[in-house]
């Protein structure tokens, strides 16, 4: 017993210090970056956060093989940790069991179970390692790119404490040692094997096997540290410390010192972005070091699947990496050195001639701590040896895919401004389209850089007079109706504009428009970079809005647009700037007033099947519709009917699939239009707004074909974080791969509600049509279909729809919703 304990004790101890060193460096280098005040306010959500993404592995479980395998693993670490505290017990009492809980049968069921499941778990990971194995499988791998010796190194690890542990049990149970009489059937069957042995025998491998389970959880603890693994331990932190309710819709100001910095007197020593890597905040330094290197985020990118070079993944591994070589220069003590004695010739060469397999990393350039690494640039191109290649940089669409995907709270297009902004502000590099773009809206106020006088061009030869402020807003006036520079500019956005305004006309609804008042809310300038012009922009607009509002309380300053950009800005960025206002997308107040009846749409003649019954739970908000009849499972159904998709290997139904509201597959033949729906970055992932649209769509008649990505695994257009204005000449052009999908659904109409979106869809679109596909399929954004619905029930004689015949009234409502 004295050897044993001396032993387990030492090497404890050694592996302590080893460990709690490495801890504190760490915690060190985290705790170098910049404040961030915020992280700690709403501590009951952060709770709640916790439960739900930390012990309920919500995210994770969105892919459902390998967040179930996960599931397990996760909860293994925790119920293991009693047979650990039975394993140093019995250093000390050979039959040591944990007071009293130690002899509970239902203690040593758990045991057993969770670390039979934590087996199978570590198998299926195995078996999906060798499915995406990145060297056969190269980019279409979500490993690519990542460390997988080290991720086979901690499943061996994991192994071996199964085995382990059931070796230990399986003696003491024979030595009659283990605290279960029952429960515990696993080890106590292990222990079957051993009861022919002499009790010294037994003695002697308990001690092998006990010491053994010891050593492997503390070369697994050393192991973690040192490795991506170290996410074990340090997400549940970056998870509290997340952005409330999550890091998409608004961008962060600027800051210094943790607030934020005033552009009309900024502080001669603030840091305008990120120009190096000292420039992070501890949570983005958190960020870095809690990346899993799973891939989630890399396999929805909208840029790594058309081939770009950008992988959030990887820019995240770039960034952690670099960090870690360089922090002897940053909490080390060790002196910076002077640029003009680095030899940047060599670094290149070794650069030159060693290379890499993962041409996309730009941290791979270099490798290791040196005075080059110390000072190469954080943004550059492979001859300025930079860690992040702006290709990468500018590639990003800021869709927030990755964002949504990935499970342990990581805010890549938080990171990904921020660089972006150093770029623009300090460096003056970036790509040159945007001057173009930044001169027509300072000197325009519009990207398009038409003149303001053309602002009204719209609502030209409308039936009606559309209302613009005059100076005063009456008190009948509900909604300020926020045009936007697409709506006002672009000839497809205008025909939403014109049919939003039409549909507020007949439903009675009072509303204002700026009119030549208008001017850009700043959103363009803001995702490229350039947050000086940004804040010069809302400042413009916020007080114009102001003016506009001016006596009101808050709760009654409405504002409805049919962009998503304008929404999120001026809904969810201008409060930064004490701008409160009440911002609503369109498809979410004419949804509201077809359910209110005050807009009745009326279908086709050939109208499809009301909705069938599913059964909703009503925690996710989630609906299933079972398996397949191979008995694969089909994609999740949302309460409203609708396929939110699944992991792409193993969960997402195909689009002939996909059950919707009315209950149809498809439109084939006569009978209602089959329309697919494109999900806006900005009104989907960002604001969360995906059901009003389609009650729309339904709404109109239609036949709703899902594509196989939509909600929020929906892939974007290609034309957010500026990249409307934008070229795109690497890989394929995003918005042609998102045409291809929609089409994929054979559907007669394309339906989004965003005027981006509407132009690279049509774009992509009128391409195909070139090469004879698609041939009479149509873009349209969901205010057209309502219009051309509610058209078709207005009386000849002019009375307003709801006074139309009663039959024709029950017959629109039943489309409606088709619930009531």
């Amino acid at each position: 017993m004295l050897v044993r304990l001396i032993l387990g004790l030492a090497l404890t101890v050694a592996v302590g210090v080893i460990a709690a060193r490495r801890a504190y460096w760490l915690f060190t280098l985290i705790k170098s970056g910049q404040p961030d005040a915020k992280r700690s306010e709403g501590l009951g959500a952060r709770l709640r956060t916790q439960i739900v993404e930390v012990a309920g592995q919500r995210k994770l479980l969105r892919w459902s093989i390998p967040g179930l395998a996960h599931l397990f693993t996760m909860w293994g670490f925790v119920i293991l940790l009693t047979v650990y505290i039975e394993a140093y017990g019995a250093l000390f009492v050979e039959d040591f069991h944990i007071p009293l809980i130690g002899r509970s049968p239902i203690l040593g069921f758990l045991q057993d179970f969770i670390a039979v499941m934590v087996l199978l778990s570590i198998i299926t990971f195995g078996i999906m390692r060798v499915q995406q194995d990145p060297e056969r499988k190269e980019r279409s791998s979500r490993f690519y790119g990542s460390h997988t010796s080290g991720a086979w190194i901690v499943l061996f690890l994991i192994f071996n404490v199964v085995w382990t542990l059931f070796a230990f049990r399986g003696v003491s149970s024979a030595a009659g040692n283990l605290p279960y009489e029952s429960g515990a059937y696993v080890s106590i069957a292990v222990g079957q094997l051993f009861t022919s042995l002499s009790p010294t025998t037994l003695f002697v491998l308990e001690t092998i096997f006990l010491l053994l389970h010891i050593g492997v959880a503390l070369v697994f603890l050393v192991q973690v540290l040192y490795s991506k693994h170290l996410h074990i331990f340090i997400a549940p932190i970056n998870v509290a410390a997340k952005r409330l309710p999550k890091a998409l819709g608004p961008l962060q100001p600027i800051e210094y010192d943790g607030k934020p910095i005033d552009f009309e007197d900024p502080p001669e020593e603030a840091s305008f972005g990120r120009g190096k890597i000292e420039d992070f905040t501890w949570k983005g330094m958190l960020d870095f070091e809690t990346c899993t290197e799973c891939g989630r985020c890399q396999s929805q990118c909208p840029a790594w699947n058309t081939g770009k070079p950008l992988s959030p993944k990887l820019l995240i591994m770039d960034l952690r990496d670099h960090m870690l070589a360089k922090a002897p220069y940053m909490i080390g003590g060790k002196d910076m050195p002077d640029e003009g004695g680095i030899d940047w010739d060599a670094g290149l060469a070794k650069n030159e001639h060693g290379g890499h397999g993962v041409p996309e990393s730009g941290y791979e350039r270099h490798r290791g701590t040196d005075d080059i690494q110390a000072a190469r640039p954080l943004v550059g191109t492979a001859q300025q040896l930079g860690v992040i290649d702006p290709e990468v940089l500018w590639s990003c669409t800021t869709c927030g895919a990755c964002v949504e995907q990935c499970p342990v709270d990581i805010e890549h297009v938080d990171h990904i401004v921020d660089m972006r902004r150093n770029q623009v502000m300090i460096e003056s590099e970036f790509p040159g389209e945007l001057g173009v773009l930044f001169r027509n809206l300072e000197n325009k106020g519009n990207p398009w850089g038409q003149n303001n006088s053309a602002r009204m061009d719209w609502a030209k030869d409308l039936p009606f007079e559309v209302p613009e402020f005059d100076g005063e807003l009456s008190p009948e006036t509900e909604y300020l109706f926020f045009i936007g520079c697409a709506g006002a500019f672009d000839d497809n956005a205008k025909k939403t504009v014109r049919a939003t305004a039409e549909l507020l006309h007949i439903a009675g609804v009072d509303y204002v428009v700026l009119g030549k008042e208008e001017s850009c809310t700043g959103d363009p300038a803001r995702r490229s970079g350039n947050e000086f012009l940004f804040q010069m922009m809302a400042m413009q607009t916020k007080e114009m809005l102001d003016t506009v509002f001016e006596g009101r309380e808050p709760g009654t300053r409405k504002i409805v647009t049919t962009c998503p950009h304008c929404m999120n800005t001026l809904g969810r960025e201008y409060p930064q700037l004490d701008g409160h206002y009440e911002v609503v997308h369109h498809t979410q107040l004419l949804n509201q007033l077809v359910r209110e009846k005050k807009l009745i749409p009326v279908a086709p003649e050939s109208s499809p099947v009301p909705q069938a019954k599913l059964d909703v739970n009503p925690a996710t908000n989630l609906q299933y519709h079972g398996p397949h009849a191979d008995g694969t499972e089909r994609g999740l159904i949302s309460a409203n009917g609708h396929s939110t998709g699944g992991h792409p290997e193993d969960q997402a139904a195909p689009a002939s699939e996909v059950v919707t509201t009315n209950g149809h597959g498809s439109s084939n033949g006569h009978g209602p239009k089959t329309v697919t729906y494109h999900d806006p970055c900005y009104l989907g992932r960002h604001n969360e707004v995906y059901t009003p649209p389609r009650e729309l769509v339904e709404a109109a008649g239609a036949v709703l074909k899902e594509m196989p990505r939509h909600a929020d695994r929906a892939l974007c257009c290609g034309a957010g974080g500026a990249r409307m204005w934008m070229e795109e000449n690497i890989g394929k052009r995003i918005n042609m791969e998102r045409v291809d999908e929609a089409i994929s659904t054979e559907p007669d109409t394309i339906a989004t509600g965003c005027p981006f979106c509407r132009v690279m869809l049509t774009d992509g679109l009128t391409e195909r049509q070139s090469e004879a596909k698609a041939v009479g399929t149509e873009v349209m954004d969901v205010s057209q279909m309502l219009l051309a619905a509610v058209k078709r029930g207005e009386p000849a004689d002019g009375d307003r729809p709801g006074e139309s015949d009663p039959a024709t009234t029950a017959t629109s409502a039943n489309v409606q919703n088709p619930a009531e």
